[in-house]
């Protein structure tokens, strides 16, 4: 997209407008019918839009329900790592009593069955000793096995807290994205919906006895000043043939009517111009752009009311009025007065 100077604030522009005592489109009546021509595509984006409206409240949805499932994941890693918790401290408390276990054996030295045959108390005493001692270490063993199953169930706990941990990343991130992805497209489907409207709003289907079929104004209309001034003197003994319509500088440029554009221009005294060719048979010519959009170019077919350029004062045109001079051509024949094709598009 090309784009040009930088151009005079809005509000001098205005001012230069009212001073150079241009008028506003008069309201004429003219036979044109209310409904803007049907834009093609945009029933289609329409419906697109609806069924990604409707694939949306799905998505939300189901978000919901995986923001549910990721809940329960978070209440499941929290109960994983409390009991990783516990484990860790049962595991130290039997360290702990193992620990003490082997410093009694150590202090008091180990005690064969001969040494209690022969303890003090006789028989009966070693009898007791020795039942003492089965018990004591039953209960080491014992302990030796809780720290084993113990320690087991840690690992085991631990392996089970980084998978929770890994699932509700997973969850987290499938609840963004499905809904972010339907989100985003129906963003784009809306987009493209509201670029159609406007272009239908563009749009005129103009019915009379001089003009016939889909036209728009070359700009906004609530933007736009003209008059007609076709044959007015102009330097260099010339006429004018043409109608200049005044705007704000680099406010955009349509296509007057759906066709073909022909080529681009320039010269000294139309500065960048651009041609197209109207499906109603007429050539249509735009002086003093101050740049193009990517779809001036020779050959492509626009659609009426399409963004094709964009206001300025190329060439011999006053940097204080930026204007489009807009010429029409029929088919085969000489320039003809554009100003009431004009106002009937752009009332």
């Amino acid at each position: 997209m090309i784009r040009g100077r930088r151009g005079m604030p809005l509000r001098a522009l205005l001012a230069a407008v009212v001073a150079a005592s241009l008028v506003v489109v008069p309201l004429v009546a003219l036979p044109v019918t209310d409904a803007a021509a049907q834009v093609p595509g945009l029933e289609d984006a329409r419906d697109r839009a609806e069924d990604l409206a409707t694939e949306l409240d799905v998505a939300a949805s189901a978000y919901e329900d995986l923001w549910a499932a990721v809940e329960a994941a978070n209440f499941e890693l929290e109960e994983l790592e409390r009991r990783e918790g516990e484990l860790e401290g049962e595991i130290a408390a039997i360290d702990l009593q193992l620990a003490e276990r082997a410093r009694d054996l150590f202090m008091r030295g180990s005690s064969t069955a001969f040494e209690l045959l022969l303890g003090e108390g006789g028989p009966s005493a070693a009898i007791e000793r020795a039942g003492l001692a089965s018990v004591v270490q039953q209960r080491d063993t014992a302990l030796l096995e809780e720290a084993r199953a113990a320690r087991i169930a840690l690992d085991q706990t631990v392996t089970l807290v980084e998978v929770r941990r890994a699932e509700l990343e997973d969850l987290e991130q499938q609840a963004g994205e499905a809904r972010d992805a339907v989100a985003r497209e129906l963003e784009a489907a809306q987009r493209r919906v509201r670029s159609l409207e406007a272009l239908a709003a563009r749009q005129r289907l103009i019915e009379n006895a001089r003009q016939s079929g889909i036209y728009s104004c070359i700009m906004d209309r609530r933007l736009v000043s003209f008059r007609n001034t076709w044959g007015a003197p102009r330097s260099g003994g010339r006429r004018h043939q043409g109608t200049d319509v005044m705007a704000p500088f680099n406010v955009p440029i349509y296509a007057f009517t759906s066709g073909v554009i022909l080529r681009r221009s320039s010269s000294r005294l139309g500065g960048l111009g651009l041609y197209l060719r109207g499906d109603d048979g007429a050539t249509y010519f735009y002086a003093h752009l101050n740049g193009y959009t990517s779809l001036a170019v020779s050959g492509r077919r626009v659609v009426a009311g399409e963004h094709i350029g964009y206001n300025g004062y190329t060439g011999n045109a006053a940097r204080s009025a930026p204007h489009v001079h807009f010429e029409r051509r029929p088919a085969g024949g000489a320039k003809h007065n554009p100003y009431p094709y004009l106002v009937a598009a752009c009332r």
